[in-house]
């Protein structure tokens, strides 16, 4: 197949897919979106095989079809729920796919929105800066954010501070992101309020 064949294929196949989204409700029912899919599925291999809908061919593909969609026989896991879902629409229990489907998406969704919380309470690891300026206010508890800045250029090539340009900071760990001279403040501000939880 030449690159024009592949793009004009390619076309087709989003216009398709374009046409199908576009065609759904938020109130359709089940039954209706089930035939919806079947039918998107038939027209969608019917483009694959480059063939007339209507026409002798196309019929041959449909029966192609129904069949692969019966006897796929998947060994990804990721996959089962598909393979169940194309077998029920191939053998008229629509409704049933549909069920399916919407209950996997239900479920992945559930399980994403459980990893998120997980992942908001666990706790941030610190920020070997921060680790600095808490140092830095234990040796003086009344210290401001200028003196600190002149504290930690002290620190520049003794493992943490690989340069400092009044600008910004940064460190010989490339993972660690540079960090805004002015952004020091609100740094000190948080070491403050972490000095006081621990003496409370």
């Amino acid at each position: 197949m030449s690159e024009s064949s592949d793009l004009d294929l390619a076309t087709k196949l989003r216009q398709h897919e374009e046409a199908f989204i576009l065609s759904g409700a938020d109130d359709e029912c089940d039954e209706s979106r089930a035939n919806d899919l079947f039918k998107f599925i038939l027209e969608r291999r019917r483009i694959l095989a480059d063939v007339l809908d209507g026409s002798k061919a196309a019929e041959m593909v449909d029966k192609q079809t129904l069949k692969l969609m019966q006897e796929w026989d998947s060994d990804d896991p990721a996959m089962s729920t598909l393979e169940k879902a194309l077998r029920k629409l191939a053998t008229g229990r629509g409704v049933a796919a549909v069920e399916l489907l919407k209950r996997a998406v239900t479920d992945r969704a559930t399980a994403l929105s459980q990893d998120q919380r997980r992942k908001a309470k666990m706790p941030r690891r610190k920020h070997p800066l921060d680790g600095l300026i808490d140092h830095e206010l234990k040796k003086n508890p009344r210290i401001t954010a200028a003196e600190l800045e002149r504290a930690l250029e002290k620190q520049i090539g003794k493992g943490l501070i690989l340069d400092m340009d009044g600008e910004q900071i940064d460190f010989a760990e490339d993972s660690l992101k540079p960090v805004k001279i002015s952004g020091l403040k609100d740094r000190l501000t948080d070491a403050r309020k972490r000095a006081l939880a621990k003496a409370g």
